[in-house]
């Protein structure tokens, strides 16, 4: 288990913290972010360190004779199982509970910590003899600069400040610090031995030069200090499967609502350019009814022709708005029901993995990590492929997302049973005196042919 969260969690870190440490951020903000993102590693890992253990644990078991003895003992391989079933059936149910009252608060959290973090504007990186201009109207240039935690002291400072259209002001400093207030969100300035230059850029006679022992600048940086938001809205990934459940059946609701809404506007338009409902040809209907010929049948028939078709395209522009409506709240049951059924598939690959690892680590007979973890990744490479794959194709409303789900477990499901069955008969995973035997044929006779 720690293996594989080092692996998930490595991968995040690669991702994520040069983006993050670039907004200077305290450790606390880290350490919150990498631990919100903890609650889906921890969802797949689980699986996935299942499957290792269950390999590892076999195959030592087998390597060192003690199945052998077990059995010499009157224990059978199901007997052998059984208990390590049950622990997964154990770590199933946890991370039902997990997924549906952790995970979505969790993924919740950490969506919105990742959006405050890209909203925030870096800190002040200054560098010694490089302008500085990503702070709006102001240039900074200084010649030297020592970096405190909180505060950076600078001399021989150099700041232009164009905020004012009609002015040119330029401040130089022989030191000075510069240092931002998490409170107020300020960006504050002591600059120390300097002068002040103003110019009116409007009226260049008016210029303006002030010397300063002490002189304190405050600037007003927007999302210079991180600001935590709060949001109601939660995506799929965020809800639980109650929830999802419930937005599934309003979507229901409102689907049986807009198909009937389709049909009365479909009939509503026919009843009015057909005859009325009854026996006979439409002729004989039209005469029946008493009713007078249809316009486009009398002498301005081209006019009555373009108000026809005038009438049908605004009956398909109505009827398409309503049925992209409809197809759009169909996806999103579909997209909602993936993420239902993701919750309770991959606790029960759990179990799957201990029907294909507990008989592959028997089999091997070998109970190193190496083997373990090159068996075991080419069944996560299966499984996980499976999964996207029929999530990609639910989502698309290829196939139900039932099947997308469940697919993966059914597939690898069967795979293990076949496994535990083979093995309670003592056989080995590959014949590698058959296969050797087949690959001497093949060399035998490619040198025949030669």
């Amino acid at each position: 288990m720690c293996v594989i969260t080092l692996v998930f969690l490595l991968n995040l870190v690669f991702r994520e913290l040069g983006r993050i440490l670039s907004r200077g951020l305290g450790i606390g903000l880290i350490l919150e972010f990498f631990m919100l993102n903890m609650a889906w590693i921890i969802a797949l890992a689980v699986p996935m360190a299942v499957l290792v253990a269950a390999l590892m644990a076999f195959g030592r078991l087998s390597g060192d004779s003690e199945i052998t003895a077990m059995k010499a003992g009157g224990v059978s391989i199901m007997h052998l199982i059984t208990p390590v079933l049950a622990a997964a059936l154990f770590l199933a149910l946890f991370l039902i509970w997990f997924n549906n009252h952790v995970l979505p608060d969790f993924n919740h959290r950490a969506r919105l910590l990742a959006g405050d973090i890209a909203r925030k504007r870096p800190t002040l990186s200054l560098e010694p003899g490089v302008v500085y201009k990503d702070i709006t109207h102001i240039t900074i240039l200084v010649q030297k600069i020592k970096e405190q935690p909180d505060t950076s002291y600078v001399n021989n400072i150099f700041i232009e400040d164009t905020s004012d259209p009609q002015k040119s002001v330029y401040i130089f400093a022989e030191r000075g610090k510069i240092y931002l207030d998490s409170g107020s969100g300020l960006l504050y300035m002591e600059l120390y031995d300097g002068e002040m230059h103003e110019l009116d850029l409007e009226k260049m006679e008016q210029y303006t030069r002030l010397e300063f022992p002490r002189q304190v600048k405050t600037l007003s940086v927007p999302n210079m200090v991180l600001q935590r938001s709060r949001s109601e809205y939660r995506g799929d990934r965020e809800k639980s499967a109650q929830m999802m459940m419930e937005e599934v059946k309003i979507n229901d609701k409102e689907l049986a609502e807009r198909r009937e809404r389709i049909r009365n506007i479909a009939d509503a338009f026919f009843r009015g350019v057909l005859p009325a409902a009854g026996s006979g040809t439409a002729e004989q209907k039209v005469r029946a009814s008493g009713a007078a010929k249809p316009a486009w049948a009398g002498p301005d028939r081209k006019a009555a022709l373009l108000q026809l078709i005038s009438e049908h395209r605004r009956l398909r522009q109505q009827l398409g708005g309503e049925l992209n409506i409809v197809k759009n709240l169909d996806r999103a049951n579909y997209v909602l029901m993936v993420e239902v059924h993701k919750k309770y598939s991959i606790p029960v690959a759990c179990i799957v993995f201990v029907l294909i690892g507990a008989p592959l680590g028997i089999m091997s007979r070998k109970g190193n990590l190496a083997v373990a973890g090159g068996i075991s990744f080419g069944f996560f490479l299966l499984y996980w492929a499976t999964l996207i794959g029929g999530e990609e194709l639910a989502d698309n409303q290829l196939i139900t997302p039932f099947w997308a789900m469940w697919a993966a477990n059914l597939v690898v499901g069967a795979g293990g049973i076949y496994l535990v069955v083979h093995s309670i008969h003592e056989a080995t995973f590959i014949n590698w005196i058959a296969f050797s035997r087949f690959f001497n044929r093949i060399l035998r006779l490619g040198n025949a042919s030669s």
